[in-house]
């Protein structure tokens, strides 16, 4: 592991040129005498005392752009629903509440389908509503799993829900009340149940992973506003036959209808009814992942008698008896081209609205397999309005396909993986009326100690942007939303600008790269990999300033407003002599990569006890590190700038960083704080842009054709990062 010497360090710390953007073609918001800050709202919220707030306001509009008035705005905070509520002007203004941290502002007007939306203290929001008759609202989450981890014990520098056996019903509640508010604006809110519902002991004698949740969940997720779970999946037969019949009668009793699952093929394949806004909606859902590798498979297909007999470690307690024997044709329904294609027509004769869910591809991929491509189309030639797709636990893009609304891959919304990559997340609403869909938009969430909570700012920008990304041009992007309107133009606006640097890096405000015209070989465009590291309140909980996505010593005084650059929300280090153990600042999982980065920051460190940044990269999610590099942070008058080039080894697939405060020897304790962490990619390029993109490091002179969907194309603006 190579140390760096302070001096050696230096010269990454301070960071930009002189030549700045070149002439009339500079961006807006790129001037490098302006003091970098993070703007209240969207954005990031306020400073200051924690009990202060501020108003909330904005306008309600159809999607057509006319004012609506005498709509009723109410601002909800999870555990306490409703805390104000005003009405839109003849303009479809407002302004409500004082919240002093981000909440749900839902807007309901009549004859308009009720729209919740996520926003934060000072914040402007346009919100826009879908006309009422004849559409039905529909919202999707991602796979959901309450078991495993959930009862295990927390841990104090990463917390997460526990379901407490005492308070079983309450403990599944809170999973979901965070982001209950959005399911209430559905007619109909579906998931992917990835679980048995189920007290028995009995589990599938060979997989690897076997899910089982407790039979409470399906009461919750109906309070929560869940109408409907897919059970085509490789995770349904995890109990075996006696936990399937559990899991219809858990739903059954709460009222969740479900389809994907039975006793025989043409039982699993039967679909569910919705009979909703004057329109029936059917419900279809199936699996490629079929455990065909197993003795005991899971697919509805398979005739053949299957006997189980318990051995020592067969499951968690004692089954009633010692041996099973059930009929292999109790399962899933088994995506094949065939049969989805004779299932999706049968439905589409007998519904106005047909929705397939199929669970495939690979996991932690978010772009799709060839197999499922192939599924998506077979399903949409035979007649599906609406086609999601589940089982990688990333999220990908959705787009319009011949006709149809394609979601590819949702993640999570509920689970207990640990990996990085898993914990972005976003739910789909789509809106249709008998002639198809008319309107669809996604709602970023983060999965935050196994729980799914709506954000602002930053994590919900970069949500959006990765979203729009791997999505269709049909969805159109600004820093607030990502949706598709029927009808409405989405044509990319663009602005070309000419860049000078050497080596400077300008960080996006609005706007994407679309081309890279001229100067290639100048410019690198580079992704932020955290999401969460400005430390600012971003997620809708009734909480304050979590630090999500971090490991850290969590108090009053470690977090919050004031302790960031510029009194932003940042994240303090204390140690005293006393202490014998290191303060330790990391992410909470590893961060996968594929190439060179920069590690930015801001810090402040104003005594000489050692405050130390340490890399360490990784082959894979577990096992020991392939290399490692460790730089001393020495003593400064004040917030300094961090700017950190780091190369990846070359087999590295994993990154992770730590901030290491040490005692002092003696005297007064020894504080450190730190902001604005982020980690950029880098990637060469060929001439193409990309959304997801939220960097540039220019070496020379380089011309770049920015893109909006925005009315005007000066709402490009990225500024130089000084």
């Amino acid at each position: 592991m190579r140390q760096w010497s302070r001096r050696e360090f230096i010269q990454f710390v301070t960071v930009g040129t002189t030549a700045g953007i070149a002439g009339c073609n500079a961006l807006p918001g790129s001037d490098p005498t302006q003091k970098e800050s993070r703007t209240p709202g969207e954005g990031g919220q306020p400073g200051g005392d924690a009990g202060e707030g501020v108003p909330v306001s904005g306008n309600v509009v159809g999607i057509s752009g006319s004012a609506i008035s005498d709509a009723t705005i109410d601002v909800i905070v999870p555990k306490k629903g409703v805390v104000d509520s005003t009405t839109t002007d003849q303009q479809g203004r407002f302004e409500v509440g004082e919240p002093s941290a981000p909440v749900w502002v839902r807007a309901t007007a009549s004859g308009y389908v009720q729209r919740t939306v996520a926003t934060a203290p000072g914040a402007t929001r346009r919100i826009a509503l879908t006309p009422r008759d004849g559409t039905v609202s529909l919202t999707f989450g991602g796979d959901v799993m309450f078991g495993r981890r959930f009862y295990q014990d927390d841990d104090p520098l990463e917390p997460h829900l526990q379901i407490q056996p005492d308070e079983r019903s309450a403990s599944h509640d809170t999973i979901l009340q965070y982001v209950s508010p959005l399911f209430g604006d559905a007619d109909i809110t579906s998931i992917n149940l990835e679980t048995p519902l189920t007290t028995t002991a009995w589990r599938h004698p060979s997989k690897l992973y076997s899910f089982v949740s407790h039979p409470d969940a399906a009461a919750a997720m109906s309070r929560a506003g869940i109408d409907y779970a897919a059970l085509g999946n490789n995770h349904t037969l995890d109990a075996l036959p006696p936990g399937l019949d559990d899991t219809f009668q858990a739903l059954s009793d709460a009222g969740v209808k479900n389809s994907g699952a039975g006793e025989s093929s043409t039982a699993a394949w039967e679909p569910t009814y919705f009979d909703v806004q004057g329109l029936t909606v059917g419900m279809l859902s199936c699996t490629t992942v079929t455990g065909d590798q197993y003795d005991i498979d899971w697919s509805a297909e398979d005739g053949q008698s299957e006997t189980y007999t318990v051995g020592e470690e067969s499951a968690e307690g004692t089954p009633d008896s010692e041996t099973l024997t059930f009929s292999g044709s109790v399962g899933v329904a088994a995506a094949t081209e065939p049969q989805l294609s004779e299932h999706v027509a049968q439905t589409t004769s007998n519904a106005d609205l047909t929705v397939v869910q199929i669970h495939g591809g690979n996991e932690y991929q978010p772009k799709p397999t060839e197999q499922i491509e192939q599924l998506t189309e077979s399903a949409i030639s035979a007649g599906a309005d609406v086609v999601v797709n589940h089982h990688p636990h990333v999220t990908g893009g959705v787009e319009r396909r011949d006709g149809a609304l394609v979601a590819w891959t949702l993640g999570n919304l509920v689970f207990d993986q640990e990996l990085w990559s898993t914990f972005p997340s976003y739910l789909l609403t789509v809106h249709a009326t008998r002639d198809g869909v008319i309107r669809a938009y996604v709602d970023p969430l983060l999965i935050e100690g196994y729980v799914p909570k709506g954000v602002v700012g930053k994590p919900k920008t970069w949500q959006l942007r990765n979203t729009a990304a791997l999505s269709s041009d049909e969805f159109s992007l600004d820093e607030r939303t990502l949706e598709y309107v029927d009808g409405k133009d989405s044509t990319t606006q663009t602005v070309t600008r000419t860049l000078n640097g050497e080596g400077t890096i300008f960080e996006r405000k609005s706007g994407w790269i679309d081309r890279v015209l001229d100067g290639q070989s100048s410019v690198e465009l580079g992704r932020d990999l955290l999401p969460t590291g400005t430390f600012d309140n971003s997620d809708i909980d009734g909480e304050r300033y979590e630090g999500p996505l971090w490991r850290f010593s969590r108090g009053e005084e470690s977090n919050g407003p004031g302790f960031g650059h510029g009194d932003s929300g940042g994240i303090q280090l204390t140690r005293r002599a006393d202490n014998t153990q290191r303060r330790i600042l990391t992410t909470a999982a590893r961060v996968p990569l594929a190439g060179p980065t920069t590690l930015l920051g801001q810090y402040r460190h104003e005594s000489d006890t050692r405050l130390e940044l340490l890399v360490r990269w990784y082959e894979s999610t577990s096992g020991s590190e392939l290399d490692s590099v460790s730089i001393d942070l020495g003593q400064t008058t004040g917030w300094e700038r961090l700017k950190q080039p780091l190369e990846t080894p070359a087999t590295a697939n994993y990154v992770r960083i730590y901030f290491r405060l040490y005692p002092p020897d003696g005297g007064d304790e020894s504080v450190a704080r730190l902001d604005d962490i982020r980690l950029v990619e880098w990637s060469d390029t060929d001439g193409d842009g990309g959304k997801s993109y939220d960097h540039l490091r220019v070496q020379d002179t380089v011309t770049i054709q920015f893109g909006t969907t925005a009315t005007s194309g000066d709402n490009v603006s990225w500024s130089e990062l000084n």
